[in-house]
């Protein structure tokens, strides 16, 4: 081959790469998005609970009700409610325009019972959050952690539920929930979490309706989304649905804050007669 063909082969070599386009670099895929399911919920557990909890909180909830679509006022009222985080006792009374008014009330706040959700402060991956209507002793359940220690390995194994499924939508991670043990007590189905941070957004939980005025409960699906304050993952509303849409519940927690301390006798309820006049309004 003489020089001249050889000059010609690199110029035609060159002209073609010069033509052709840079090759795209290959796309970063985000660290969460290489986490599994298990592991995702274990760093959204471990974000959760890494907010202190204060020891009491002070909130106005507001119920309100509607049977076929329309409003039901049997069932719809205004709680003002003092609770004390480390039990979920509570003073209740009703509330008008803002003020409270009415006999002083004890109850335990919590989810799948009598009274009202809450407190909205609630630790949602806490086992007795929930409370079943007839609470029956069962086999001994292994401590709760979502990373246990086996040795000197940590692993992200959760005892109460299985990731069925992840999703991403938007900002958010989306996972899917089943009950490893008891469906009862480990009710939580869907939880939205923040793709950054693992902060809790949004959960899909079975509880139950129970009306005011008579023995009735439904099966019931409560969608609540939580905010911060203060630093804190709150929540903030509840929308509830009877399976068959014959009955929608809509909970607002208002007003809520973080008084750092509550008088004793709020939970002493024995001693609610003695203490009439300083009733909280």
């Amino acid at each position: 081959m003489n020089l001249a063909r050889v000059l010609a082969a690199a110029g035609v070599a060159l002209a073609c790469a010069a033509q052709s386009p840079a090759p795209e670099p290959a796309p970063v895929t985000p660290a969460s998005a290489r986490l599994t399911g298990e592991q995702m919920l274990a760093r959204a557990k471990r974000v959760f609970r890494a907010h202190v909890r204060p020891p009491f909180v002070e909130y106005t909830l507001v119920r309100r009700d509607r049977h076929n679509g329309l409003p039901d006022f049997d069932n719809s009222y205004v709680l003002k409610i003092w609770c004390r985080n480390a039990d979920r006792s509570a003073l209740t009374r009703r509330a008008w325009n803002g003020v409270a008014y009415g006999s002083l009330q004890n109850v335990t706040v919590a989810f799948d019972g009598y009274v009202d959700p809450g407190p909205p402060t609630a630790d949602i991956f806490e086992r007795a959050l929930f409370t079943p209507r007839t609470p029956e002793p069962g086999p001994p359940q292994p401590p709760e952690s979502p990373l246990p220690l086996i040795g000197a390995v940590t692993v992200n194994t959760d005892y109460d539920y299985r990731v069925t499924g992840v999703h991403r939508e938007g900002a958010l991670w989306h996972l899917s929930l089943a009950p490893k043990r008891d469906p009862d007590r480990n009710r939580l189905d869907d939880l939205w979490v923040d793709a950054t941070t693992f902060e809790l957004v949004r959960m899909r939980v079975r509880d139950h309706l129970y009306l005011e005025f008579t023995s009735q409960s439904f099966e019931d699906e409560f969608d609540a989304r939580f905010a911060m304050l203060d630093g804190i993952p709150v929540l903030q509303s509840i929308h509830g649905r009877t399976r068959d849409d014959e009955f929608e519940t809509d909970y607002t927690y208002k007003d809520v804050v973080f008084p750092p301390a509550l008088p004793a006798w709020y939970f002493e309820p024995k001693t609610y007669g003695l203490h009439r006049d300083e009733a909280p309004r």
